[in-house]
């Protein structure tokens, strides 16, 4: 959908936040190399988990549906590790350089509960997990870098209100497991 002037979109997506200390250790470590690009806000910082095309008009239908999706997720909390730095052609992102099995599973998740709320992701999109530190044209670069970890024990699903700047939460779930455990 084009977005006209003066004219809100709403972008729903599921993402996982940082907690604040996390947020801002990241916003600094962003603003010693972004050479003057403007900053993702402290409290916009997320990893998207699944994402929605955008809508014109506040999707209330849509939102119940994943509100109903995001009730039906049972996943184990864990540990995330953004460790690598990939600045692209048009952005600069943190990544985990190695594969967090328990993420995976809360996304595919989320992608299932919302298919069968019969909201699809949004097309051409594909999971790949990262946090958007600043948006910037140049040259390609990866890095290892100390990066910046958290527990998750919570996801959320947000309504951006594209072209406002502002991210309305709707909903936030906590990790409580699968309900499946072991004996033994």
């Amino acid at each position: 959908m084009e977005n006209q002037p003066g004219k809100t979109l709403f972008r729903l997506f599921f993402a996982l936040k940082p907690t604040l200390l996390i947020a801002r250790q990241t916003d600094h470590f962003a603003e010693a190399i972004a050479g003057g690009a403007r900053r993702i806000a402290v409290d916009h910082q997320h990893v998207t988990l699944a994402i929605t095309c955008d809508y014109v008009e506040y999707p209330y239908a849509v939102i119940k549906a994943l509100m109903r999706a995001g009730t039906g997720v049972m996943a184990e909390p864990f540990d995330l590790r953004l460790d690598r730095l990939s600045i692209g052609n048009r952005s600069a992102a943190l990544r985990p350089s190695h594969s967090v099995p328990l993420l995976g599973t809360l996304q595919k998740q989320i992608a299932a509960g919302m298919k069968g709320a019969g909201v699809m992701l949004r097309p051409g999109w594909s999971f790949s997990p990262h946090q958007t530190l600043f948006y910037r044209d140049g040259p390609p670069e990866q890095r290892r870098v100390d990066g910046f970890g958290w527990h998750v024990d919570r996801f959320m699903l947000i309504c951006s209100h594209v072209g406002r700047t502002h991210h309305e939460t709707l909903a936030t779930w906590t990790l409580k497991g699968s309900g499946q455990y072991s004996l033994f």
